[in-house]
């Protein structure tokens, strides 16, 4: 499976919090499906997102975790709420 297709198809698709407070905000909640985590996302992220929602570590670092996902910046946390049309998903695997 392509990462990066898929999360370019969930930013097209589907529904996604950018950010860390963001994405820990919807973990809490219960709004997140997934939680996809770049390689030098900080610490205090992981630890507080505890074990409410599935976890996947994104092999790059934030930098091209943001290009990934079509934007011109980087993102070193971001929930997937609504994956639409993407195999996201399938990372659980």
């Amino acid at each position: 499976m392509d990462v990066d297709k898929a999360l370019q198809n969930v930013m097209k698709t589907g529904k996604a919090v950018i950010g860390s407070n963001q994405t820990i905000n919807a973990a809490k909640k219960g709004d997140a499906q997934l939680v996809i985590l770049a390689s030098n996302c900080p610490r205090h992220v992981m630890n507080e997102l505890g074990d409410k929602v599935p976890i996947f570590r994104y092999a790059k670092p934030s930098i091209d975790l943001g290009r990934a996902c079509g934007k011109p910046y980087a993102i070193s946390a971001l929930a997937i709420i609504d994956p639409g049309k993407s195999d996201i998903m399938a990372v659980l695997r």
